[in-house]
């Protein structure tokens, strides 16, 4: 599942994620997105993952390839908050994917991440 996070934040989205997502936890997301990209121009975008374990299965994964990929040109900075070598992974493969300047946090640097997105 996701939670949409910083909401007192006009010029970016939060999102965490936790446990397994599901192709409908990310439809759910896109459609998110796609609501707030209409209220705001290149908002920066934070994403929590310290909770995240990965994907119910290969659909699940292609939907947020489609994120991705739709999305590219559409925040202006990225901040991934999350450890591990699978999220490092991540992190290098998303930002072949995106246009946003990209940049990824340990979980105690959450305050870093919000403060990093809000630069201009």
């Amino acid at each position: 599942m996701f939670t949409e996070t910083l909401t007192d934040h006009d010029e970016m989205i939060g999102l965490a994620c936790e446990g397994k997502l599901s192709e409908s936890d990310l439809m759910r997301m896109h459609a998110l997105l796609h609501q707030r990209l209409q209220e705001t121009s290149k908002p920066g975008l934070v994403l929590d993952l310290t909770r995240f374990e990965g994907y119910e299965g290969p659909s699940a994964l292609l939907e947020d390839l489609k994120i991705d990929t739709a999305h590219r040109n559409d925040f202006r900075r990225v901040a991934v908050v999350g450890e591990g070598a699978l999220m490092e992974w991540g992190t290098k493969f998303a930002d072949v994917l995106t246009k946003a300047e990209l940049r990824q946090f340990d979980p105690s640097g959450t305050d870093a991440a919000i403060a990093w997105v809000s630069e201009r």
